[in-house]
């Protein structure tokens, strides 16, 4: 598979000749050849019939325009964890990206409890409200990172809400420092997120607990412990799959 996944990735560098391709990948022209087929077959790749290059093909596009489906390997990085983290906690598991200035909720675990927290449709929205916003934004640099500041409007959501970026700043400070972060109330009042940094990844991504403060409160401290440990885990295995299993370094791509 993820010899496949390199051929595309030298397609969508703009390397397209048989031979160049080979080069990129280091494989065989014949194992090459054999691959390319298979892709067309599947609509992955097409190839002009003229100059005989191979072009990233319909199937592509489709899959690029769902989200979801764009972070899969993300997702299937966190499958496992996130199972883990439910299974100990019980409580709602989120895994959120950020791109620009806003981020998404790629995937969630719902609360095994019959009160839970309940956000509604998935969310794509302000940077800086709630833990989950914040861990995000504590993993861009310094220049990245006062270029957002700059250009977003801190507005209330709820009465706990963060209003003030020099206190935004500093509480992004102390995050990197500890390594997780922990909000009370401030996207949904009465509820308790608790999110840690997940890395190795091309964006940001915060894995996230969110549940009744009532009830996540008394088990904060063993609730940090876990997450912590598995945000590093997934952090392991983005590296794992992108690294170890031959797909190219993210600043090759």
């Amino acid at each position: 598979m993820h010899r496949a996944i390199n051929i595309l990735v030298c397609l969508s560098n703009g390397t397209n000749a048989l031979t160049d391709i080979s080069d990129c990948t280091k494989l065989t022209k014949p194992t090459v050849y054999r691959l390319l087929k298979t892709l067309e077959e599947m609509f992955m790749v097409a190839q002009d019939p003229v100059t005989r290059q191979y072009y990233l093909g319909p199937m592509v596009t489709k899959l690029a325009s769902n989200p979801k489906t764009n972070h899969y390997y993300l997702i299937s990085c966190a499958l496992d964890e996130t199972k883990r983290l439910w299974d100990a906690i019980g409580e709602n598991v989120e895994l959120n990206i950020m791109i620009g200035n806003q981020y998404d909720r790629l995937y969630e675990i719902m609360s095994k409890h019959k009160l839970k927290v309940y956000e509604g449709a998935d969310p794509v929205g302000p940077v800086f409200v709630g833990s989950a916003a914040k861990v995000l934004l504590s993993q861009l640099d310094d220049k990245e990172l006062k270029l957002v500041m700059k250009n977003i409007n801190i507005r209330q959501v709820t009465e706990h809400s963060v209003t003030d970026k020099k206190v935004l700043m500093a509480q992004i400070k102390e995050i990197r420092r500890q390594g997780y972060s922990i909000s009370h109330g401030e996207r949904i009042a009465g509820a308790m997120c608790i999110s840690a940094p997940v890395d190795n990844y091309f964006w940001p991504v915060a894995l996230s607990l969110v549940g009744p403060e009532s009830r996540l409160g008394p088990r904060v401290n063993g609730a940090v412990e876990k997450i912590t440990a598995s945000a590093r885990r997934i952090s392991e295995n983005v590296k794992v799959f992108s690294q170890a299993k031959g797909v190219m370094d993210i600043e090759q791509i």
